[in-house]
């Protein structure tokens, strides 16, 4: 599991500051450890298991200084997850309006994180748990494939 810590960034991603990249590098860090933490008593053990690993690659790959283009639904809405958090820290408009033209591409994302939305539970913001629920069976394999050409899921 990475740990937050200063990094020197000699390649930073075009369209982002240092400072934006390191508050998303956080989020994916900090969401990571919930799902994780999350996992210990789930009924969805393996599905929660997928989903940190699907923030450590995001976080992987923000740390390498390459923007995360998300591949599969699950890297779509985990990326949307990580925006979210950036939200609540950045309160900067024209910031978070870079950070969501360069990052998110069009896609289902938006109705994805709708099902997950905890609307009465201020302490969690989002439950994997229910979403594993809703994809349970063939939604699920889909969840986490690679988007087809013609930005479909297989």
């Amino acid at each position: 599991m990475a740990t937050s810590k200063k990094r020197d960034r000699t390649a930073p991603i075009a369209g982002l500051g240092p400072h934006t990249v390191e508050t998303l590098i956080d989020a994916g860090e900090t969401l990571a450890r919930k799902v994780r933490h999350e996992t210990l008593h789930s009924p969805r053990p393996v599905f929660l298991y997928y989903i940190a690993q699907t923030f450590d690659t995001l976080t992987a790959k923000l740390s390498a200084a390459k923007r995360p283009r998300p591949a599969t639904p699950a890297q779509q809405l985990c990326l949307h997850l990580m925006i979210a958090v950036l939200e609540e820290r950045e309160p900067d408009d024209s910031v978070l309006a870079q950070v969501r033209s360069t990052l998110m591409p069009e896609g289902t994302h938006e109705s994805l994180a709708a099902i997950g939305r905890i609307p009465l539970r201020p302490d969690r913001s989002f439950d994997f748990v229910a979403l594993g629920d809703t994809l349970y069976g063939h939604g699920m394999g889909a969840f986490f494939a690679p988007f087809e050409s013609d930005d479909l899921v297989a």
